[in-house]
């Protein structure tokens, strides 16, 4: 069969039609390809960049949440010290003492409420908001005014606020003078007890506005949302 000129041209030109066809499509698939290439990568960083600033805020919070749960704590300790100390009912800790003549579980409360006491002091310190700068000033007013008293005792109050025992002149201290000094409604105990019930209220407050902080989850939906909408294109077109 033979083949006219005419009819060999146009099988040829069709042949490059058809190959410059499937080059046209193949470079469309990389483009493709690519551009979601480009997207996935674009969202990975995206979220790595968000983890990398949220992780260590987290942390810095969780790490705050902790100081004002020991603040709370030391608080609490102050009070439950105070309230032994203060117990006036009968068969207290003074008078077992007076009966035994051994005032070991008197200078325990006391050993055990100074512990508290400075821990306590040393949160405000640390804390340095102005509530509890304030509440610090009025500890250290207390402590300062009840000085002869404690003093009687063992207990003086250093520079900085805190408190130290003489354990020598605490084991020679009566049953009747530790009674006065620390087991009275109107006792340095009894105050500074007043005290701690503020500074526990102050660090559950603390606690709760670190409970709701600033931290967002990156892979919250909403986040996706915000993070690839508008301003980045469409977060779904990835998957088109």
């Amino acid at each position: 069969m033979r083949i006219t000129r005419n009819y060999r041209n146009g099988l040829m030109s069709a042949q490059k039609a058809n190959e410059n066809t499937s080059l046209f499509r193949r470079a469309l698939s990389r483009n493709s390809k690519n551009r979601n290439s480009g997207r996935a990568a674009a969202i990975l960083n995206s979220t790595n960049k968000a983890n990398s600033v949220t992780k260590p805020n987290f942390a810095a919070n969780t790490k705050t949440e902790k100081f004002y749960y020991d603040m709370k704590y030391h608080a609490g300790q102050v009070e439950e010290y105070a309230e032994a100390l203060t117990d006036g009912e009968k068969n207290s800790i003074y008078d077992k003492a007076k009966e035994s003549g051994n005032t070991e579980e008197i200078r325990t409360q006391i050993k055990g409420f100074v512990n508290q006491y400075n821990k306590m002091l040393d949160d405000l310190s640390e804390s340095g908001s102005k509530s509890d700068s304030i509440l610090k000033t009025q500890l250290d007013s207390a402590a300062r005014s009840y000085h002869a008293q404690l003093a009687s005792t063992g207990v003086t109050k250093k520079s900085d606020g805190t408190l130290v025992i003489d354990e020598e002149k605490l084991a020679a201290a009566d049953v009747e003078t530790l009674r006065e000094v620390w087991g009275g409604k109107d006792s340095f105990a009894n105050r500074a007890a007043r005290r701690a019930d503020a500074v526990k209220a102050s660090a559950q407050q603390n606690m709760k506005a670190q409970s709701s902080s600033n931290y967002t989850n990156p892979f919250d939906r909403a986040n996706l949302y915000a993070n690839y909408g508008n301003n980045r294109g469409n977060y779904f077109n990835f998957f088109r």
